[in-house]
C-alpha cells in the first residue's frame, strides 16, 4: 500500500517517520507546496518519494491523507475522489460546509471510496459515535489553551483582545462547534469532528478558555443521552515547533493509518 502525505509540517512529518516501520506500507509519497519541506523530510527517509505536484501525489498513492489546512481539503479532496483514491482528513474543519461534505459524500459514493476521519487530539469520540445511534440530548466540549496556541487567531485581534495580558483562565468563546470552527480553524478541529459523530454543528456546544498557566492542550467531552453520560478528559503535550498542534492528533492518524492498512480494527 503506497501513501500520499499533503503537507509536511510537523504532523506530516511525524506521519512519514511512522509509516517507515510498516510493513502493510510499500512507499510514502511526500507533497508541500513548499517543496523544500517535503524534499528536506523524502533525505532523512529511506521509504519516501517526492511528487512535485498534487496531481502526482495523489496519482501514486492508495490512501491520501491531508496533514495541512483546511483550504488544502478544499482543493485535494474531491480531485482524490474523482481518481478513485481513499482519503485521511485530519483538517475536519473543512468539512463544515454542507454543500461540500454533500458534494464529497456523493464522489465517495459514486467511486466506492471511504474518507476516514481520525479522532485526533480528543478521547471519547469512539463511545460519542456509538452512543448516537440513540438520542443524544447534550454534546458540549471544552478546550483549555495557553495564550501561545491562539497566537495569530484573528478572533482575538478584531476584539483587541491581547492574550499577553491575560492573568487567568478566561472563556474567550462560549458558542456553536459552528461558529467555534469558522473563528478559530486553526485551533479546533476537534469540535468538528465531534459534532460529524454527534448531533451536528448546531447543537454542539464549544467552550474555549484561555489559561495563560497551562503547559498542555486540554480538552473535556461531555455527552449526555439516552444512553447514560461520557466524561472525557485529554491533557495533550503541544508539539514544540507548533503549540497549536497537539501530538495526539498525529499519534490518532498514525493509528487509522494502521487500521486502515491492517487486518483487525479495535474500536468503533
Amino acid at each position: 500500500m503506497n501513501v500520499s502525505i499533503l503537507g509536511c509540517g510537523a504532523i506530516g512529518g511525524t506521519l512519514a517517520k511512522a509509516l517507515q516501520g510498516m510493513e502493510e506500507i510499500s512507499d510514502v509519497i511526500l507533497f508541500d507546496i513548499h517543496a523544500d519541506k517535503a524534499e528536506a523530510l523524502r533525505a532523512e527517509l529511506k521509504k519516501a518519494q517526492r511528487a512535485e505536484t498534487l496531481a502526482e501525489a495523489i496519482a501514486g498513492g492508495d490512501l491520501i491523507v491531508e496533514a495541512a489546512n483546511q483550504d488544502a481539503v478544499v482543493e485535494f479532496l474531491p480531485m482524490a475522489l474523482e481518481a478513485g483514491k481513499d482519503v485521511l482528513v485530519l483538517s475536519v474543519g473543512a468539512l463544515l460546509n454542507y454543500e461540500f461534505r454533500a458534494k464529497c459524500r456523493e464522489l465517495a459514493t459514486k467511486k466506492g471510496r471511504k474518507i476516514y476521519l481520525p479522532s485526533g487530539a480528543v478521547c471519547g469520540i469512539d463511545g460519542l459515535g456509538a452512543a448516537s445511534q440513540e438520542d443524544i440530548y447534550e454534546v458540549i466540549l471544552m478546550s483549555y489553551k495557553p495564550p501561545a496556541a491562539f497566537e495569530g487567531a484573528e478572533y482575538f485581534k478584531k476584539r483587541g483582545i491581547d492574550l499577553t495580558k491575560i492573568e487567568s483562565p478566561k472563556v474567550v468563546f462560549d458558542g456553536s462547534a459552528r461558529e467555534a470552527v469558522k473563528l478559530f480553524p486553526k485551533n479546533i478541529n476537534v469540535a468538528a469532528t465531534i459534532s460529524l459523530a454527534g448531533i451536528g454543528f448546531e447543537k454542539t456546544r464549544v467552550k474555549l478558555v484561555v489559561d495563560p498557566k497551562a503547559t498542555k492542550n486540554t480538552h473535556r467531552l461531555i455527552v449526555k443521552g439516552k444512553f447514560g453520560e461520557i466524561e472525557a478528559w485529554t491533557r495533550n503535550e503541544p508539539f514544540p515547533s507548533n503549540p497549536r498542534t497537539s501530538y495526539m492528533a498525529a499519534l490518532s492518524a498514525i493509528s487509522a493509518i494502521k487500521k486502515i492498512a491492517g487486518t483487525v480494527w479495535v474500536g468503533v
